[in-house]
């Protein structure tokens, strides 16, 4: 328990220090007018790869990638719906799972609405999970076991991804750099924003079984409600251990060096929209398996395709939601 709080408390600091839980961030960078969410996004994705690729060469730990999130239609249907899902509750809220407890630590208005959306949307995938998944059937031979990393699906050497995908994450970081207006009211710049999430990922990884990810514990809420009801057994909890650290870390940092501005600016969402968002993003993260950081810091580290799919399904949904609003 000690070790998931530390670790979430680590990860809490580092969000807020970067800045990302901004609200106006997360909708400018929907609206492509401000790239600072996608240059931290990137960063902490290219060191979190780093450490997993060398933690595998020396045998350190094994970071498993994500598998599908198969919803009955096609392998990976799940990750592309709750992906666009997940998008669009992010656009609607400037917020994701794990941003909207920063939102709430550092006193937000939008992120108190756009967190009881959450617990409904865990709630509402709690229970609702054995409807819209189909039973999970063991593999007839081989060729029925899913493909789970690019590096396999390509043929190739893990390590040729890993050369490749570092060298186009710099270049995205420096046009994304170029392109992208000064944001004031941050801790730090937006590439050492990255660096101190891909450095919270590692604690966790150090101090815990698990990598990075939070919307899980919205999904274990939910079910301490279903076994309230009499629906079914008492969940683990370590994902709302790290829940609760992830909200004291930000609360202890945002009170120690007094945060007064919010980063880029405030942005004007009403109540009930940051709870319909709020329930989205997490039904949608939900549907995915992960989130912006179970799938877009651990799992793309990994190279799993899943996670690919999630990632491009979540800023395609975010993106297409916020130039039609």
């Amino acid at each position: 328990m000690a070790a998931s709080l530390t670790a979430g408390a680590v990860f809490g600091s580092a969000l807020t220090a970067s800045g990302v839980y901004s609200p106006s961030i997360i909708i400018s960078q929907m609206h492509l007018s401000n790239f600072h969410m996608l240059q931290v996004f990137l960063a902490a994705s290219g060191t979190t790869t780093i450490a997993i690729f060398l933690a595998r060469r020396v045998n350190l730990a094994l970071s498993l990638p994500c598998p599908p999130s198969p919803l009955g239609l096609f392998q990976y249907d799940g990750n592309v719906i709750g992906g666009l899902v997940l998008g669009a509750g992010m656009t609607l809220t400037g917020a994701c799972p794990g941003t909207v407890l920063v939102q709430v630590a550092t006193g937000l208005r939008s992120g108190y609405f756009a967190l009881l959306g959450g617990l409904v949307g865990g709630t509402l995938y709690a229970f609702l999970e054995s409807s819209i998944r189909p039973a999970r059937l063991a593999p007839k031979s081989k060729d029925d076991v899913p493909t789970l990393t690019l590096y396999e699906k390509l043929g190739v050497s893990e390590g040729s991804v890993f050369v490749v995908y570092e060298a186009m994450l710099l270049i995205a970081v420096a046009v994304a750099g170029m392109l992208s207006p000064r944001t004031d009211g941050v801790l730090l710049k937006p590439v050492m924003g990255g660096l101190a999430i891909g450095g919270a990922q590692v604690v966790c990884w150090a101090l815990t079984p698990d990598t990075v990810g939070v919307s899980s514990g919205y999904e274990q809420i939910g079910s301490i409600a279903r076994w309230l009801v009499g629906a079914g057994a008492f969940p683990a909890t370590e994902s709302i251990t790290f829940v609760i650290g992830v909200f004291s870390g930000s609360f202890v940092l945002s009170r120690l060096v007094g945060l007064a501005d919010i980063p880029g600016g405030g942005a004007s969402i009403r109540d009930l929209t940051a709870i319909t968002g709020g329930v989205a993003m997490v039904l949608g993260a939900r549907i995915a398996r992960g989130c912006t950081s179970g799938h877009g810091i651990s799992g793309m580290s990994t190279f799993s395709l899943a996670s690919i799919v999630s990632v491009a399904s979540m800023f395609a949904g975010g993106i297409a939601l916020a130039l039609i609003l």
